[in-house]
């Protein structure tokens, strides 16, 4: 009951703290100057986006398939189904926790299970040091005016050099958590011995940097499509910046249309650029990559997988 109360209490504030910063902003928000067209390329632009939001989630499968081949193999169709079924339990939880039980519950060996966290672990982990590692590299190119701007590199080079090292050691920082007795359950819980190796580590890695740059061009995409003009390689490249900031807020997949919607009001403002199509161009993103992957992983979840679930929930 605790929990529970603690979880609404944070959603109403999420959603006051979203409300408030959207109201501050949309007052000083011109939609006359919206304009959106269809125009002779559009059409192309919108078949670029469905192919590559078939890619993407394609990327997410063969990547889950990597992590997965570390108790057993399955085929890339099943490692999408998998997948889909995941993203509706994560998208009617609090802070995506609904995840993990999907992953609990798709295992096909009972005594594979236990691993769900594990598993769920080697899933998002690479994808916030890709987001991390590549946004590094891209502000790289965003040259400081001041005449020390050898110490923004050297800053920039230490940050990539440290994600990465822990990225490859993570075994040994939890080994290192573990000895401090920060918490009581054998760390044998929670770690597979010896993997992923590093050849997988990299290889997800790899995916989930390639399924980054392709989720970023969609939002360039959906502009395209409706004003082509507002683009720019310089604005193109901020794309992958407002994702790894908002990657690192706290949210539910539900509202997360909200949250990052107003955060790229205020984020894009910054480059004296349509804000407000950014805004809608996310949210469409947001549509077709969670809210619709999500209802179609709902549908597919069988009797049995949904009792597990709330067995494991109880």
């Amino acid at each position: 009951m605790v929990k529970k109360g603690l979880f609404w209490t944070f959603k109403v504030l999420l959603l006051a703290l979203a409300f408030y910063f959207l109201y501050l902003k949309i007052e000083s928000i011109s939609f006359e100057n919206l304009n959106w067209q269809w125009h002779d390329s559009s059409w192309i632009y919108l078949l670029l986006f469905i192919l590559v939001w078939v890619l993407n989630l394609i990327l997410d499968a063969k990547a889950w398939q990597i992590v997965q081949s570390v108790l057993y193999r399955i085929s890339l169709p099943k490692a999408i189904g998998h997948n889909l079924k995941c993203y509706g339990l994560a998208f009617i939880s609090p802070l995506n926790s609904g995840e993990i039980a999907g992953r609990f519950i798709i295992q096909e060996r009972p005594e594979d299970r236990k691993k769900a966290l594990f598993l769920t672990l080697w899933t998002h982990f690479p994808k916030i040091t890709s987001k991390a590692l590549l946004s590094i590299l891209i502000l790289f190119f965003f040259i400081p005016n001041e005449s020390d701007s050898w110490l923004y590199y050297l800053g920039l080079a230490g940050a990539f050099g440290f994600v990465f090292f822990i990225y490859l050691k993570l075994e040994k920082v939890i080994s290192l958590l573990h000895s401090r007795k920060l918490w009581k359950r054998p760390i044998k819980d929670y770690l597979v011995k010896g993997k992923p190796d590093l050849s997988q580590k990299l290889s997800v890695l790899g995916i989930n940097g390639v399924r980054f740059l392709l989720f970023s061009g969609q939002l360039a995409l959906v502009l395209m499509i409706f004003k082509i003009e507002l683009m720019s390689w310089p604005l193109y490249w901020s794309i992958p910046l407002f994702y790894f900031t908002s990657s690192l807020l706290p949210s539910f997949s539900g509202i997360d249309f909200l949250i990052k919607g107003t955060l790229a009001l205020y984020f894009f403002s910054f480059f004296e650029t349509d804000a407000l199509s950014f805004t809608l161009a996310s949210t469409s993103v947001w549509f077709f990559n969670l809210a619709m992957p999500a209802i179609t992983g709902l549908s597919l979840l069988r009797k049995e997988e949904l009792e597990l679930f709330r067995r494991r929930k109880d």
